[in-house]
């Protein structure tokens, strides 16, 4: 037995000893390093591995591609075998770590020598991990035994109170929030298996994606043994649980006697509310220190929401790892190079002290505890913020950051994408669909979907990210930045591309940016229509770009846009440039049918083309039943269920109501 092998496998009885995981670098050629890890595999008798990126010639080895590691997810495995290789996936390698259990390794091979921001990042870390070369190797960690085993008395406190939920008082939803690796997924499957055991329910879940809930379906099938599963839903006899997306739970309001939020913090919180809103049993399940969501954004700015609204609402955290041993050294090796540490001290600021800047991004490699308060700012800001968005940043070369930074401490920060600068033949090509070149995600939409070339000819820059620290908002810093960001910064325009609520198209708008395109279909996560904005008083096109979007928003208000948020669409007509007069005959005969002549069919098409008439400023009273009904054509059930009605009749009173205000408000004399 060679040297290299009997360190792993020594390494290997001290982790199942301590329950524990390690990471292992083998330093040495791609063949060799493969050709270890196969007799180690044989050697100790292990089962299951999984391996990504690799080429192992190995029928026992689970192998997909190094982004594929969301396959994994649900599953469990002994060794993990990472190609470092392959092209680097930190989503992909995030999912696949959670896979391997106490008492195992993940062996590290072929490690590249590359020398950008990201691979020295990275390698900087790959050493704190075990070293095993032909010359080379790590000191074994001394074994000790395990004075705590994990325990399963969290999970099993947590099931209870999924079923409280279910059989208590109504309107009292359930937060429940936990760390990788506790069992938390686990526990919504246990707990729905005994419910549906115990009683005929129906339980609907949602998640983020429907990848997140597998853990559930495993545990919920393992419990009950008879179920029937087709796809997404699982029936066992007159009981049945289904996964929906959030947005479609929104949409079509199914009946249920509990519904399971999965990630709940990466799921934006006006969608949460509007589920809680609906809903009088539910719970909400999330992991708080992981990419799934922004911890302090959930915890307090959802929680806070929760105490006023449901004041009978309960928490429980689940800190006890139940996969592996307490302060496992692979989970603490993962949160100090993911920077999943990213929990916000308490700042307390002048904001007269705060200066705006341009980092050096050789300096987030030396300092890392500025990479670790820019990400931890990003982090709590965005919920879609991913493993991968670390090390773009440090990779891509057209990024920029801009932080707001007082004499302590890191405020708000920016980050932003150069765009554009394509020459004329590409260009063309790509409106003609024969091209799509990575990235310019603005630029080539505004070119390709809207037929303004010089977009994607000129030099832009994309606004990815704005954060400011929680401590420090409604201070304008945001504003401040983003402001500071435009002046100095050299482009012909800026644009910014996001899920599209008020709050956030107004304070884009008070920055200066127009709207100029609505994308037509509803993101799954957060149930909102992408909206691309643009700043410039450098272009000759964006007075046309901005009329483009209000022809596209009214052609399709009863189309793609028929869901879109009330809302939005005042905000947008609100802000329109409009040269029309409201037209006498057509208040006449809305008058008519207010007093109670006429119908409504015969009179839709005036009511429409008059609500469109009407000056900017009257649009701030216009309701969202108005607007549902006459401009985005719901039916009479629909406008019902919404705005909680009981029918025709009185949905039609009620916009005979709101047509009279708007009338009143115009100061026009209905004629007797």
């Amino acid at each position: 037995m060679n040297s290299s092998l009997s360190y792993l496998l020594k390494l290997r009885d001290v982790a199942v000893e301590q329950n524990c995981r390690f990471g292992v670098v083998l330093e040495q050629d791609t063949e060799s390093a493969y050709e270890l890890c196969l007799q180690f595999i044989e050697s100790a008798g292990i089962q299951h591995v999984f391996a990504l990126g690799t080429q192992l010639n190995s029928v026992s080895v689970v192998q997909v591609e190094s982004h594929q590691g969301h396959q994994f997810l649900g599953r469990e495995c002994q060794i993990l075998i990472w190609n470092l290789a392959a092209p680097w996936d930190a989503n992909s390698f995030s999912s696949a770590l959670g896979t391997l259990r106490g008492g195992g390794l993940v062996l590290f091979v072929a490690r590249t020598h590359s020398c950008d921001l990201a691979q020295t990042w990275l390698n900087a870390h790959l050493s704190d991990l075990f070293q095993l070369g032909p010359y080379q190797q790590t000191p074994l960690p001394k074994v000790e035994p395990l004075s705590e085993r994990p325990s399963l008395i969290q999970q099993q406190q947590a099931v209870e109170l999924i079923k409280k939920v279910v059989t208590g008082h109504r309107k009292r939803p359930l937060v429940l929030t936990a760390d990788r690796g506790r069992g938390k997924t686990s526990a919504l499957g246990i707990a729905s298996a005994q419910l549906m055991q115990e009683r005929r329910i129906k339980i609907v879940v949602t998640a983020p994606a429907a990848k997140a809930v597998q853990p559930l379906y495993q545990h919920l099938t393992t419990q009950l043994t008879e179920a029937q599963r087709v796809k997404d839903q699982v029936t066992f006899h007159q009981s049945s649980l289904v996964f929906m997306a959030p947005d479609l739970i929104l949409r079509d309001k199914p009946e249920c006697d509990l519904l399971i939020v999965d990630e709940a913090a990466a799921l934006p919180i006006p969608m949460l509310q509007a589920l809680v809103e609906h809903y009088h049993r539910m719970v909400f399940s999330s992991t708080i220190n992981g990419y799934e969501g922004c911890g302090r954004g959930f915890t307090l700015k959802f929680q806070a929401w929760l105490t006023k609204e449901r004041p009978g609402y309960n928490t429980f955290h689940m800190d006890q790892p139940i996969r592996w041993a307490i302060n496992d050294p692979l989970e603490q090796w993962q949160r100090d190079a993911f920077l999943l540490d990213y929990e916000l001290a308490p700042l307390s600021i002048e904001q007269h002290q705060v200066q705006y800047h341009l980092i050096d991004k050789q300096n987030l490699v030396a300092k890392p505890e500025l990479l670790q308060s820019i990400f931890s700012i990003l982090v709590n800001a965005h919920y879609q913020t991913s493993p991968n968005d670390l090390f773009q940043l440090l990779t891509d070369p057209d990024m920029v950051i801009w932080v707001a930074q007082d004499s302590h401490s890191i405020v708000g920060c920016l980050l932003a994408v150069k765009e554009g600068g394509l020459n004329p033949e590409m260009v063309e090509q790509i409106c003609q669909g024969k091209r799509r070149p990575k990235g310019h995600l603005a630029a080539i939409s505004i070119a390709n979907q809207m037929g303004i070339t010089a977009a994607a000819e000129q030099i832009s820059y994309r606004v990815m990210r704005i954060a400011v620290h929680p401590d420090a908002q409604r201070m304008s810093i945001g504003s401040s930045l983003l402001n500071q960001f435009c002046l100095n910064e050299k482009a012909d325009f800026f644009s910014t591309s996001f899920g599209a609520t008020d709050s956030l198209v107004e304070f884009w708008h008070r920055n200066g940016f127009e709207p100029v395109r609505l994308g037509s279909k509803r993101d799954q996560a957060s149930g909102c229509y992408s909206l691309l904005m643009v700043k410039s008083d450098k272009v000759d096109w964006l007075q046309q770009a901005n009329a483009l979007f209000y022809q596209h928003l009214l052609f399709e208000l009863d189309d793609n846009f028929k869901q879109l948020d009330g809302s939005l669409i005042r905000w947008c007509l609100m802000q329109r440039i409009h040269y029309g007069k409201a037209n006498k005959i057509h208040e006449r005969l809305i008058g008519y049918y207010v007093q109670g002549g006429g119908n409504y069919e015969s009179c839709a098409f005036i009511m429409a083309e008059w609500l469109l008439g009407l000056p900017s400023e009257q649009w701030a009273s216009i309701s969202n039943l108005l607007i549902a009904k006459v401009l985005q054509k719901w039916s009479w059930q629909e406008c019902a269920s919404s705005f909680s009605l009981s029918g025709r009749k009185q949905v039609e009173n009620k916009l005979r109501e709101e047509l009279k205000r708007v009338l009143d408000n115009l100061h026009c004399k209905v004629i007797n």
